[in-house]
């Protein structure tokens, strides 16, 4: 009989306990009967990751490397390859999750296919009835594409109901020429009726185009360039505007677009991006939104003021400029609206241009870049950006200046404002350097023009003589390799840098541009002329030599053909010049430039007509058949009337009806016959339409002034410069007698610029 406390009531639990599946710690086996009662421990899960030596000992393992086991015996711990392949993408729910991500593309892809499918059904719906509408009433998909991007700020009835307001010419525009003749018309009775294509309302509406290049217009359009023809495009800017107005870090720029498209390339081949389906996918960060500006100038620039892409990187980038607008101050800030400006002023839009850069001007002003003290305050450990934030004010002043001269309209940058201890631009970007200081005589120049213009008609030849002087002694000081040489086309052409070349032909450009500014009040009266006739035909010959140089550049080179926006300015503000001349004194200066006038508008004649420097030469063509019209009812001792009684009356018969020539003599250009009102509407047929009819113009002016068939002088051609002509009490000739102070003709010719 066995007892409670024999031995071998020990084997027997334990045996009991190993049938039923417990284990005992070795530390227990030994334990005496009595002892205390223990807890059993549980063992430990595996997990998912050990190392061979821990799997061999069948031992818990930290996971890592080595484990805690190998290192402390110093054990080489080695994992096995796929030792954890049971993971996360072998269970249930990641494979449940990967088909409802799969049925959910599926169905999204239905809804877009379903909804384009809709939206041509309605395109086409609104096709087939706006053909029975009149043209002012069919639906417009630049209005549709353009309310997607731009606040609705007016409701479109009140949009329709709103006048365009009159547009201000100051006295340095190019168009501020015509302006001098039309109103002295109006105080004899001569008015011409408002134009109904404002420069506002038309211009904008038809300068953009509808963007539709990728399937999903959503799509950030950095998606449809790749990295190589990104790269050429900021090689185009640097070459064509970053050597003039350095704001970027263009190395800064290409490593940005190597790290944007390394992430594009990565994500189109991960799948985590489809450009095929909706979806923005933007790309909106402030060194892209750069990108996007420059990217933008440069195909705006090869598409002479046009390029889908181009305006779809605009639209893109613009929200993020709308902020900085009226967001905290930087240089970054002040960085996107001149690029901003700059896009405007490639699209042939130099009064938006002029709108911006005079907003960068003002927060140049509030961060203190015109200071010298506060630039050393707000940068004073780190030369780089001190420099940087010198070069983005210097930028800002020279735009400034060049596009107040371009539209008439003042600097946001007065001269007394600026610190005179400011440092200016250093030799790193020696155009920079050197029109800065070209701008400050052109500060000058432009008191000099609004003193003229604000009543005081008397010309101080002492001040036109200390300009020029300024200005030459200017263009003397600049280095060798920024002359530019117009006696030698061939030369020039031979400079092995095209940078170089650009710089030096643009110096050249600004040069007898100053110049035909400061001589320019003289033509505006006959009187004047005849009073200052060495000063009439200095510019004469400026003007000359701006028009020769511009067309034998054209003929050896692509310098102009590629952006001509930049050059159009030069070449229509010395053909306005020339015009104007004929004009005042036919007699004097018709023969002379003639040869320089048909080389002028054989350039004319390869104008885009989309273009908006063509569209305002045509303005300008319309202005003056008008006047020619009215001017001519005058001259036959009729009274003019406010409508046209001859819808097909052209400028050529009512010039020569002007001069006493018959009309038979000077038969119109073919351009000029049987044309309608609708004709002279917006925009010629052609650039060559619009050349035609300036050539008419030119050609029936130079005849006023010239014996006629009776032998008669029809204007003062021989008498042109004596104190009393024949024409009025004050000596006046050509069209001034006509014109009186002639502002209205100015205020047309200004058109040109």
């Amino acid at each position: 009989m066995v007892t409670a406390g024999s031995p071998g009531d020990g084997s027997v639990n334990s045996d009991n306990n190993v049938r039923a599946g417990g284990k005992r710690k070795a530390s227990d086996a030994g334990s005496p009967q009595d002892g205390p009662t223990h807890t059993r421990s549980k063992r430990s899960r595996y997990i998912s990751i050990a190392c061979n030596e821990c799997k061999r000992r069948k031992i818990k393992c930290n996971g890592q490397t080595p484990c805690q086991r190998c290192g402390n015996l110093s054990l080489e711990c080695v994992y096995s390859p796929n030792c954890c392949t049971n993971t996360l993408r072998d269970s249930q729910e990641f494979k449940q999750m990967q088909d409802q991500i799969a049925a959910l593309q599926d169905q999204v892809a239905d809804l877009y296919s379903t909804i384009n499918d809709l939206r041509t059904q309605s395109q086409f719906t609104q096709q087939n009835d706006s053909i029975y509408l009149p043209l002012d009433r069919r639906p417009s998909t630049l209005a549709v594409q353009a309310s997607r991007t731009l606040p609705p700020l007016l409701s479109p009835r009140a949009k329709e109901q709103q006048r365009p307001l009159p547009r201000f010419h100051g006295p340095t525009s190019s168009i501020y020429g015509f302006d001098v003749a039309k109103s002295s018309l109006s105080n004899m009775g001569i008015t011409q009726q408002p134009d109904t294509d404002g420069f506002v309302s038309r211009d904008r509406s038809q300068a953009a185009s509808p963007v539709q290049l990728a399937p999903h217009p959503s799509k950030d359009p950095m998606w449809l360039l790749d990295q190589q023809e990104a790269i050429r495009l900021l090689r185009v800017y640097d070459e064509e505007i970053h050597i003039m107005y350095p704001v970027l870090d263009m190395e800064k720029l290409i490593s940005h677009i190597k790290n944007i498209y390394s992430f594009i390339g990565a994500a189109l081949r991960s799948g985590f991006a489809q450009p095929g389906l909706a979806g923005e996918d933007a790309l909106d960060d402030e060194m892209t939104t750069q990108l996007k500006l420059v990217l933008g100038c440069a195909l705006i620039l090869e598409g002479h003021g046009q390029h889908e892409l181009g305006q779809k990187l605009y639209d893109s980038a613009k929200k993020s400029v709308d902020l900085v607008i009226v967001g905290p101050l930087s240089l970054k800030a002040v960085v996107l609206i001149i690029l901003t400006a700059t896009f405007h002023f490639q699209k042939d839009e130099e009064t938006q241009a002029w709108r911006f850069i005079g907003i960068a001007g003002r927060q140049c002003i509030e961060m203190g870049l015109h200071r010298r003290d506060s630039l050393m305050r707000s940068f004073p450990n780190n030369q780089s950006e001190f420099a940087h934030a010198v070069r983005v004010f210097w930028v800002v002043y020279a735009l400034d200046r060049r596009w107040s001269f371009g539209t008439g309209m003042p600097f946001s940058l007065q001269d007394s404002d600026i610190d005179p201890l400011l440092p200016e631009p250093d030799n790193t970007y020696p155009y920079l350097k050197h029109i800065t200081t070209y701008n400050h005589i052109a500060t000058k120049i432009w008191q000099h023009i609004a003193a003229f213009d604000s009543g005081n008609s008397v010309v101080r030849r002492d001040d036109i003589g200390y300009l020029d002087f300024q200005i030459m002694q200017w263009y003397n000081a600049l280095p060798s390799q920024l002359k530019f040489d117009s006696s030698n086309l061939t030369a020039e052409n031979e400079v092995p840098d095209r940078k170089t070349r650009r710089l030096r032909f643009l110096m050249f450009l600004r040069k007898n541009q100053a110049r035909i500014s400061v001589y320019r009040p003289i033509l505006h009266s006959a009187t004047s002329i005849a009073e200052n006739r060495t000063h009439a035909e200095t510019v004469i010959a400026i003007a000359k030599d701006t028009i020769s140089t511009i067309i034998g550049i054209d003929r050896i080179s692509d310098i102009y053909r590629t952006q001509q926006v930049c050059y159009n300015y030069f070449l229509v503000q010395a053909l306005a010049v020339i015009f104007l001349s004929v004009a005042h004194a036919p007699a004097v200066f018709c023969d002379p430039t003639r040869q320089e006038f048909y080389g002028a508008i054989d350039l004319i004649k390869g104008f885009s007509t989309k273009s908006h420097t063509t569209r305002r030469l045509w303005r300008t063509v319309r202005g003056l058949k008008e006047l020619g019209h009215k001017i001519g009812q005058l001259a036959a001792g009729q009274q003019p009337t406010p409508q046209h009684d001859d819808a097909h009356s052209d400028a050529a018969l009512a010039m020569a009806g002007l001069a006493g020539h018959k009309v038979d003599n000077y038969p119109p250009p073919p351009t000029m016959r049987h044309q309608t009102s609708v004709d002279m509407s917006y925009s010629p047929e052609d650039a060559s339409q619009m050349g035609n009819e300036l050539t008419a113009l030119f050609e029936m002016a130079g005849a006023y002034g010239q014996p006629n068939t009776s032998g008669n002088i029809s204007a003062p051609g021989m008498e042109a410069y004596t104190p009393f002509g024949v024409n009025g009490e004050d000596g006046e000739m050509g069209f001034n007698a006509m014109f009186g102070n002639e502002p209205e003709f100015s205020r047309i010719m200004n058109e040109l610029l």
